[in-house]
């Protein structure tokens, strides 16, 4: 039978895999800048036009609806826009439309379709489906205000389809669902002035043939149409919330970056545990795979140690290992090592992702060499994180999975185990004041900082929240100063008496004294996420594994120095 369904970015970042080769969690995106000449990138929304663009989708050809030549395109690669650019400016009487095949993903046919509205008054914008169109929208203003929006597949109605309507900021506005005739009505309180856009996709599980002489078992279609909505002409044009702008490196800062003087890791990871105890560095397991891609054999059940007192000159030592798992917590309580949670991927590779949250507590006993059970979690958890304080570790965030990304359980509970005691049982804190996942927690000053990550709105947030154990209740801390996705696979840890945390971009932020603001004191040559950031002294913490979306994982360990 066919599917017809849409996949988001936020939904395609399902179970903290890493985005580098991410072709499913990115889209084709088509406007004009403010010299009329077509734009268009690769990215995860209207606000993320700085990704890579593949080669396959920047051979695209452009091409006005009223002109049967394509438009003469030439790269571009610069600090607000990679992507193409028309060599000229475009009729901006006429729809802007371009078609590219990215190619196979997994036995599937991936193609973008992109649309643009360049005209100015909407009133304009054709009324009539274009011939020969595999997947397009008719977009048209709304006599009640806002838009209609109807989407055709192969000239014909797409009933029962997802429509996301995004902003100019890249922010979801609305989501629909199509109606027999293909069509939905964004209002006028969700349609904003400035660039929107709506994603749409379309999926048929029977098609099938080749393609560059490799087969397909599956075609999906997805479509990005972009359009500029004029502000009312009696109000003055709404005033938009500001985007953050980059975050500066103190110039009064002397925390420095650099590769650490250690071997690399044994294995590129991303999403696994990590933590220092008596001057080792132990990593357990981890993703392998490629983006997106979960199995057995893209999971990692390997625990490593390495003594940092050898420098480069130590080597990695296998320990005894345990079940394959990612998105898990490791922390050092008295020189052993607590594992907690995670989940294991228990499908083949090539299968359906058949994702299983964990709810296993086991703690390693360097001197032994083994492994012991502690209590189970009070339910599966993964992308979750932990810090300990004192005796206790605390575990905050995450989410149950069941499946996959979309038959998950958000938790909204957080929880405390005493390691002193080997008999006791998992007791609740007071319940959050949020949902997140692929989130940061750190101890500091007494407290638990739960840093960023993903909330279960599927919206990335770089909020702070701060728990005390000693009343027993959250409250707000300081938003972190980066901008966008940086909030997403966060580290963050305590040292020198000093709360640090590393970001996606590579930015290193501090803590100030009164805990009130955030100074960013560095900016690393690796940018990470999902990676970890430990301290190997009061003024050294060291950038382990992760990835970045332009470069993939890392296997180099990096160092920051602070003073």
């Amino acid at each position: 039978m066919n599917k017809r369904y849409l996949l988001l970015p936020a939904a395609l970042l399902a179970a903290s895999g890493v985005l580098t080769q991410a072709a499913q969690a990115h889209f084709a995106w088509l406007a004009t800048d403010s010299d009329g000449h077509a734009v268009m990138w690769f990215g995860e929304s209207t606000d993320d036009r700085t990704y890579p663009m593949p080669e396959t989708i920047q051979t695209i050809e452009l091409h006005n609806d009223s002109a049967q030549s394509a438009i003469e395109t030439k790269p571009v690669d610069e600090n607000d826009l990679v992507g193409i650019q028309s060599v000229e400016a475009i009729d901006a009487d006429s729809e802007l439309i371009g078609t590219a095949t990215y190619g196979l993903y997994h036995g599937t046919k991936l193609t973008y379709h992109v649309e643009h509205l360049p005209q100015a008054d909407p009133a304009a914008w054709p009324e009539q489906a274009r011939t020969g169109a595999a997947l397009q929208t008719i977009i048209r203003p709304s006599d009640e205000g806002g838009v209609n929006v109807t989407v055709l597949q192969g000239g014909k109605p797409l009933a029962d389809t997802d429509v996301k309507l995004y902003g100019e900021a890249g922010h979801e506005e609305a989501d629909r669902k199509t109606d027999e005739k293909g069509s939905v009505h964004f209002s006028a309180d969700e349609v904003e002035s400035g660039l929107n856009a709506v994603i749409v996709g379309y999926s048929d599980d029977q098609a099938e043939g080749t393609l560059n002489g490799e087969s397909f078992t599956s075609t999906t279609d997805y479509l990005t149409a972009t359009f500029r909505m004029p502000a009312a002409s009696d109000e003055e044009p709404e005033e938009k919330e500001e985007s953050k702008p980059e975050p500066q490196v103190d110039p009064n800062s002397s925390a420095t970056t650099g590769p650490a003087n250690l071997p690399e890791l044994p294995e590129n990871l991303t999403s696994f545990g990590a933590a220092i105890a008596d001057g080792k560095l132990y990593v357990y397991g981890g993703h392998t795979g490629g983006a997106h891609s979960y199995s057995k054999e893209e999971q990692s059940d390997r625990f490593w140690s390495l003594d940092l007192s050898q420098g480069k000159d130590g080597q990695w030592k296998e320990l005894p290992g345990g079940p394959t798992l990612q998105g898990l917590a490791l922390v050092a309580h008295n020189g052993n090592l607590i594992r907690i949670g995670g989940f294991s991927a228990v499908n083949e590779e090539g299968e359906d992702h058949n994702l299983q949250s964990q709810n296993t507590v086991t703690s390693f006993d360097p001197k032994k060499q083994a492994w012991t059970k502690l209590s189970d979690l009070p339910a599966p958890r993964s992308s979750l994180d932990a810090a300990v304080l004192g005796d206790k570790v605390y575990v905050i965030g995450g989410w149950n999975l069941q499946g996959d990304s979309d038959q998950s359980e958000w938790h909204d509970t957080a929880w405390s185990l005493d390691l002193s005691d080997s008999s006791a049982k998992w007791q609740p804190l007071a319940e959050p004041p949020f949902e997140r996942r692929a989130l940061s927690v750190a101890a500091h000053d007494g407290k638990l900082y739960v840093i960023g990550g993903m909330t279960s709105d599927n919206e990335i947030t770089t909020d702070v929240a701060i728990y005390d154990p000693a009343t027993d209740s959250w409250s707000d801390g300081p938003e972190l100063p980066v901008t966008g996705m940086s909030g997403f696979g966060s580290s963050a840890f305590a040292t020198g008496g000093k709360l640090y945390v590393t970001t996606m971009g590579g930015f290193v932020s501090e803590l100030s004294e009164d805990g009130k603001t955030w100074r960013t004191i560095a900016k690393t040559e690796r940018e990470r996420f999902f990676h970890r950031m430990l301290p190997s002294s009061d003024h050294e913490l060291l950038m382990i594994g992760g990835a970045s979306m332009e470069v993939g994982k890392f296997g180099t360990i990096d160092r920051i120095e602070v003073k």
